[in-house]
C-alpha cells in the first residue's frame, strides 16, 4: 500500500476533498516515473482541478512538487525546479 502520510501536511489542512482525490490519483501515477512523465501527468493534474474550477494554491503545489521530486538525481531536480519557475512565469 502506497504512503499516504503526505496528505496529513499542514500545508494541506484545508484542502477540498476533490482536490485531494487529484493528488492521491496524480501521486499513485507519478511514483517510480522519471521526470519526463511527471510533468504531463502534473499538466493533467492541473487541468482536472481548473475543470472543477478550483486551482492549486501555493502551498498545496509545494507539497506537490516534493512529493514529486522527492526520488529525483540532483539533476532531475535542477530541471523540475527550472520548468516549476516557467510555469510560474505564465501565470
Amino acid at each position: 500500500m502506497a504512503d499516504t502520510s503526505w496528505a496529513n501536511n499542514p500545508k494541506l489542512k484545508n484542502i477540498d476533498p476533490r482536490k485531494l482525490n487529484i493528488l492521491l490519483e496524480l501521486i499513485k501515477e507519478a511514483d517510480g516515473k522519471p521526470m519526463d512523465k511527471l510533468i504531463p501527468l502534473l499538466v493533467n493534474a492541473n487541468k482536472k482541478v481548473q475543470q472543477q474550477n478550483m486551482s492549486f494554491s501555493k502551498d498545496e503545489s509545494d507539497v506537490v512538487i516534493d512529493l514529486l521530486s522527492k526520488n529525483m538525481s540532483p539533476t532531475e531536480k535542477m530541471q523540475f525546479e527550472m520548468i516549476k519557475k516557467m510555469m510560474a512565469n505564465r501565470k
